[in-house]
């Protein structure tokens, strides 16, 4: 076990989100150092079985294989779509960027590094690159998700106002990084290599872990990463999407009258609202453990000596990255223009759903076309359409409506 005055890291819980925790891992480790140093690997050690290897292996290339294929069909779809670039589908694209950056840049590195060499190969370069892209990459996932609960909310509580465009929605998109980039700014200037453990400190093989000069600042920071990563965005997800379930599922939404056309668009807008409600409690479930240890372990470092604790942090940080993989699943599952594009690209059933989506389209069209020749035939061929009926008027413009909410809808 390593002591406290070897290095100041071995108390730091490192609240930066998918970080891997090292130097607290390394104090816990049993290094059996009586048979001699083999400084390929550590001596025994919790995560020494060839079995725990061999778990992890398939564990987390599962997590970095299925991430990078689904969110990249993600942004595929949309972008081979005219008709997929919505407004929520440009966050849904942010979403999946951000998902993308977390596979690449926390998956491979703290696996490796931490539960498979106990050990950082790759530099004081890289130390800061990669923990600054870890943070980055959690924090634009979580600010992605408000920007779309709160579009969501905007549109159902004040319905007849103008909707969020593109450029307006691509410019939160930059906000969200930019925000992103300042929160996780300090991270890079106190990432250093540090050597731990009596096995460290023999071999000259480091950890990338945070050093600070202040241990006031260092719980500060910690504490201040897991509110904005986490609690307020988690708040303000609950807020919005409770408000929403409130106007949409328990009275009739305001300005909706009572028929068909109107009962598709509450259907519509149901099914959209679940979709993006499973998202979100499919982020608080996968972060709330880790979240929740990481804020135990900074108020009481004693649980350190756990000789289960590497095995619990593994259990939770798999689940954390394991959220890179199931959006796209979701969309899958619970929205028939992402299905049929996936479909599609992997050739896996394309007819039918690509025959139920035309079969959808053509049945708008022709309801739209048979609505507007029911009114020209209402009229003279000289007749202007000033003495068109204001209902007649209504009923072409509402017709309108329902195709262009459709089309703007995920």
């Amino acid at each position: 076990m390593c002591e406290r005055d070897r290095t100041r890291g071995c108390n730091d819980t490192g609240l930066t989100v998918c970080t891997s925790v090292f130097d607290n891992l390394s104090c816990v480790l049993d290094y059996n150092l009586s048979q001699g140093l083999d400084c390929e690997s550590p001596s025994g050690g919790a995560f020494a079985s060839a079995y725990f290897h061999v778990l992890v292996y398939v564990l987390y290339c599962a997590i970095f294989l299925l991430a990078l294929l689904g969110n990249g069909l993600v942004c595929y779809v949309v972008h081979s779509s005219p008709r997929m670039r919505t407004v929520t589908n440009l966050f849904i694209v942010n979403l999946a960027v951000g998902d993308i950056l977390m596979t690449v840049f926390c998956v491979p590195f703290t696996f490796v590094t931490t539960l498979l060499l106990q050990y950082w190969p790759f530099g004081r370069t890289m130390c800061s690159t990669v923990s600054y892209s870890q943070a980055i990459s959690v924090f634009v996932s979580a600010y992605t998700l408000v920007a779309i609960s709160i579009d969501r909310f905007m549109a159902i509580m004040w319905p007849l106002k103008p909707r969020m465009g593109k450029r307006q929605a691509k410019v939160i998109i930059l906000i969200v990084w930019l925000v992103a980039l300042l929160t996780a700014l300090p991270i890079p200037l106190v990432s250093r290599i540090g050597y731990p453990t009596h096995w460290h400190q023999m071999c000259d093989k480091g950890i990338c872990h945070e050093v600070w000069e202040n241990e006031e600042h260092r719980t500060l920071y910690s504490m201040s990463l897991l509110v904005l990563q986490y609690v307020i965005p988690l708040l303000v997800l609950i807020f919005t999407y409770s408000s929403i379930a409130v106007v949409v599922w328990g009275k009739r939404p305001p300005g909706e009258a009572e028929n068909c056309r109107d009962q598709r668009m509450a259907r519509s807008k149901r099914k959209m609202i679940k979709m993006m409600v499973v998202v979100v409690v499919v982020f608080t479930i996968c972060w709330l453990p880790l979240n929740v240890l990481n804020l135990v372990w900074e108020s009481n470092p004693s649980i350190g000596s756990w000789s289960g604790l590497p095995f619990l942090w593994f259990a939770f940080h798999w689940l954390a990255m394991s959220h890179t993989c199931y959006n796209p699943v979701i969309y899958c599952w619970m929205n028939s223009r992402f299905r049929a594009g996936f479909s599609t690209v992997l050739h896996i059933f394309p007819n039918k759903y690509q025959g139920a989506h035309s079969q959808h389209e053509h049945s708008v069209l022709h309801r739209f076309n048979t609505s507007t020749t029911y009114l020209s035939s209402r009229r003279e061929p000289n007749q202007s359409l000033k003495s068109v009926s204001l209902s007649e008027r209504n009923t072409l413009y509402k017709t309108k409506s329902a195709v262009h909410y459709r089309d703007n809808q995920m």
